[in-house]
């Protein structure tokens, strides 16, 4: 047995418990539950998020266990891409299949030692991210400090800025798991927009949800998809409206926060002289 860094993703399925025991009985529910494992998680995306094989070097694994899954790619300095950002893309279009089968995804993002097979995980920073997710009160994907520490320092080497990290209202740094960026979506033969239009309708259903705390879980989410609808109206389109409900602070696209004030340079203006203004934090998109 050899530990080895890794970059983790520990996700929890919530209310899946339930789908499972109706699928041994509805035909539909069971072709969902084959798509799920046949098709989402054990498909891995290329490093510019196309819907195809990752490359070999970076060796990402999906895992999972009733309604746990578990993805995980070692860190190298060899590897083609980022570890953190390829285990963050792969939580994120895994949540974007669930929420199209009606559920919703907690979870936690950890680095650390890991020994790992075909068919097990195990190690501190499997353990981080198991623990982790019991920090994640609402129906979010956390960033442990480890996994923050190894973001910072993609950053401080001069990494692109991914746009799919947010700040929740705690002040965690979490996945934005509905990020609308079309290769992320369950399937390419249907639009951003009409997959945010359905979502929409699932978490207003959800709104009146007979058990409380599942309401407080989607009222959660629907402040997370209103924050979506705010931030990336170009990316996802007119027509999916946001929810009417108040929003937390959720920040979106927090790598690139917007300039507090956009006139600090005129006084570097002189007469018959333009100033450009060059953002080094501008987003760019996974």
């Amino acid at each position: 047995m050899k530990f080895l860094t890794h970059a983790v993703a520990y996700l929890d399925i919530l209310g899946f418990s339930k789908f499972v025991e109706d699928a041994e009985n509805c035909q539909d529910k069971l072709d969902a539950l084959d798509r799920l494992f046949d098709k989402v998680i054990p498909r891995e995306i290329a490093a510019d998020g196309k819907n195809s094989q990752y490359p070999a070097d970076l060796c990402l694994k999906c895992l999972s266990c009733s309604d746990n899954i578990v993805v995980s790619a070692p860190i190298s300095d060899n590897s083609s891409y980022p570890a953190l950002i390829a285990v963050s893309i792969k939580a994120i279009q895994i949540a974007h299949a669930l929420l199209n089968m009606g559920f919703l995804v907690r979870g936690a993002l950890a680095v650390g030692n890991v020994y790992r097979t075909d068919s097990n995980i195990l190690g501190t920073g499997y353990q981080e991210a198991v623990n982790g997710e019991k920090t994640a009160r609402n129906p979010q994907i956390v960033l442990t400090e480890s996994a923050k520490q190894a973001l910072d320092n993609l950053i401080s080497s001069g990494h692109t800025r991914h746009a799919i990290f947010a700040k929740n209202e705690s002040g965690q740094i979490i996945l934005d798991s509905i990020y609308p960026y079309d290769t992320y979506m369950p399937t390419n033969s249907v639009s951003v927009e009409e997959y945010y239009n359905r979502y929409r309708d699932t978490i207003v259903e959800n709104l009146s949800h007979e058990d409380l705390r599942a309401r407080e879980k989607w009222l959660w989410f629907a402040c997370l998809f209103n924050a979506n609808i705010r931030s990336f109206r170009s990316m996802i389109g007119s027509s999916p409206m946001a929810i009417d409900r108040e929003l937390p602070s959720i920040t979106m696209n927090v790598l690139n926060p917007p300039e507090q004030d956009s006139n600090w340079w005129n006084a570097l203006k002189m007469p018959g002289v333009s100033v450009i203004i060059v953002n080094p934090n501008q987003a760019k998109e996974p």
